[in-house]
């Protein structure tokens, strides 16, 4: 008896033990589990935290980088560069921890936070192995220095070019897997901004990569190398600007870059019974022989690469070599190049300034030098040549800021104001696919483009007191069967009736119209592989004067008739084809005077 107590004694201390460790197992699993629970949570949030504030740092600093190297500050820019490192490096890590892969799983929040991974780990490696190797660069080397350019240090950008394609291309690709629709707003755009600035920015590292061991053979390294320069003078509206009518040529050797000879488009034989050289069949249809009969009207045509040719071909019969390509520019990215390169002084003693190049260049002069006699003719393109020949000079002697050099030449851009052609391939692939090209892609791939483009028939200088608005609606994201795309234009003649008695010639030559009165042709195109449907002016039906296809698109030519101070509404409507995917809906136009405002409406539209 007294054993079996002993032994019932031990089982009740064991079942007693027993019951207080699952109790204190129940109390564990019933605080312990939300505890850790909440620590987790509180470790994401931490790293959700330090992975906002890092990113949201790195555009401002990323800038700061941009402006020291374009400085020459190389230390600075490499103490610059890091701190961005440490800011991309410190997103990264906080969310590549295994606490925030494990949650990824989770529905709803579990695709925004892999996102916010792969983005965080995107721009880190954007950083490190894309601008990071910028930042061990003096750029402020290449010069110009005493009117040359380094070749030698224009040869070292070639690698970190390279690296950066490359570096720039793992990213996108990795991007690319990201579906941006599932996702909450907030990740969704930041994501999508990340995204769109390295589909961006791919493209052009690419063309880089390639034309960078180019450069030197540009910059004159293998013997001399030339190129036709024009300004287009918006006050004379033609699609891709203006009527060219001050030429010059850049000549690049040895790294030393001049302007060799300056023309006027008035030195060559204009007005010959034929094209200079034959013409696209869309570019006759629409705009008639006289863009290659008159060297003033070769600028007509959206097709950058036709004008090229057109006046390579005036120059090659008037002056010899036409050189290897033509770079075109117009007042207005004149005037933000002075921006750079601070004013130029002219003959005259005035002063070219960023302020009142626009002003001055296309219609100050004409007041000054009215065109009535050959002799201020000669005067007006002696102004035009020495401005834009002051401007060139400027840049190729290293004077110009090179940041705000950089800036003014991607604003100009990108408002379609510099164009290039070439007829070397390298050069040629280098801006293929850029606005730098033209303004119509070659597809509805990566855009559906929507031209409105402005040529004045008048021959004077009134668009100086013009502008325009341009609006574009599709429902390409909804039709079942043909989608539409619709593009309306309002071009309002500013000009003030009681000003009209005191326009010099050259800007009312009343030689075809009374004076103050002008013409303008409006061309409309649709998009590629699309069809014509309607157009209305003013409100009622419009039969346009020509239609036709061109550069693979239906386009028209409505002409009006303008008296100052009235406007005129077109609205123009083409069908695209049933079932094909079509790019972001997108207006280009031609670059006027003033700013053309567009508003693009594409509903239900991602």
């Amino acid at each position: 008896m007294r054993q079996r107590k002993i032994e019932n004694t031990a089982g009740d201390a064991e079942a007693t033990h027993g019951k207080r460790r699952r109790k204190v197992l129940r109390r564990w699993l019933g605080w312990g589990i939300p505890v850790l629970f909440l620590a987790w949570m509180a470790v994401l949030a931490v790293s959700a935290f330090v992975a906002y504030n890092a990113l949201r740092d790195v555009a401002p600093l990323a800038g700061q980088v941009q402006e020291k190297i374009g400085s020459g500050d190389t230390a600075g820019a490499q103490t610059a560069v890091d701190e961005v490192a440490s800011k991309t490096g410190a997103a990264r890590a906080s969310t590549g921890h295994i606490l925030w892969r494990g949650v990824e799983w989770l529905p709803v929040v579990g695709d925004d936070l892999r996102s916010v991974r792969l983005a965080a780990a995107g721009a880190d490696d954007l950083v490190r192995d894309a601008l990071k190797p910028f930042a061990a660069l003096d750029i402020s080397a290449i010069g110009p220095n005493e009117g040359a350019i380094n070749l030698d240090a224009v040869r070292s950008l070639a690698e970190p070019v390279s690296e950066a394609a490359a570096a720039t291309e793992k990213v996108d690709i990795e991007l690319s897997a990201i579906d941006t629709s599932t996702l909450l707003a907030p990740v969704g755009d930041a994501v999508g901004q990340l995204t769109g600035a390295v589909d961006s920015l791919w493209p052009t590292l690419v063309r880089l990569d390639e034309l960078m061991p180019h450069l030197p053979t540009m910059l004159g390294a293998d013997g001399p190398r030339s190129y036709i320069v024009m300004v287009q003078n918006n006050a004379e509206a033609r699609t891709t600007g203006g009527n060219p009518a001050s030429l010059m040529m850049l000549t690049a050797d040895q790294g030393r870059i001049a302007i060799t000879q300056q023309v006027s488009t008035s030195t060559f034989s204009n007005g010959r019974p034929t094209p200079i050289i034959p013409l696209d069949e869309g570019t006759e249809t629409l705009y008639g022989d006289r863009v290659g009969r008159y060297s003033q009207d070769t600028t007509m045509s959206p097709n950058f690469d036709e004008t090229a040719r057109l006046i390579r071909a005036f120059w090659q019969e008037g002056h010899g070599d036409p050189g290897v390509g033509v770079l075109s520019l117009d007042p207005v990215a004149l005037s933000y190049l002075l921006g750079a390169t601070g004013g130029v002084w002219l003959p005259d003693g005035s002063q070219l300034t960023a302020e009142n190049a626009v002003q001055v260049l296309l219609n100050g002069v004409y007041f000054k030098y009215p065109g009535e006699t050959y002799a201020e003719k000669e005067a007006q393109d002696a102004f035009f040549g020495a401005a834009a020949g002051g401007v060139f000079e400027k840049i190729t002697s290293g004077s110009a800021d090179i940041v705000k050099l950089a800036q003014a030449i991607g604003k100009a851009s990108s408002e379609g104001r510099i164009l290039f052609s070439s007829t070397d391939p390298i050069e040629a692939r280098a801006v293929e696919g850029t606005s730098l090209a033209g303004p119509l892609p070659e597809d509805n791939e990566k855009k559906t483009a929507l031209g409105v483009f402005v040529n004045d028939t008048t021959e004077g200088k009134l668009d100086y007191y013009a502008d325009m608005s341009v609006s574009a609606t599709s429902n390409a994201c909804q039709a079942e069967d043909a989608p539409t795309f619709t593009t309306e234009a309002t071009y309002n003649y500013t000009l003030d009736p009681a000003d009209v008695a005191t326009l010099p010639y050259y800007i009312s030559t009343a030689n075809y119209f009374g004076k103050g009165n002008k013409a303008t042709d409006m061309v409309f195109y649709g998009p590629v592989g699309g069809t014509y449907v309607s157009a209305e002016v003013d409100g009622e039906a419009e039969q346009p004067d020509v239609g036709t296809t061109d550069e693979g698109r239906p386009a028209v030519r409505i002409r009006v008739f303008n008296e100052p101070s009235t406007s005129h509404t077109f609205k123009v409507t083409f069908a695209g084809v049933a079932g094909e995917q079509y790019g972001p809906l997108e207006i280009v136009h031609t670059p006027l005077v003033k700013d053309v405002p567009t508003e693009v409406t594409q509903p239900e539209c991602g």
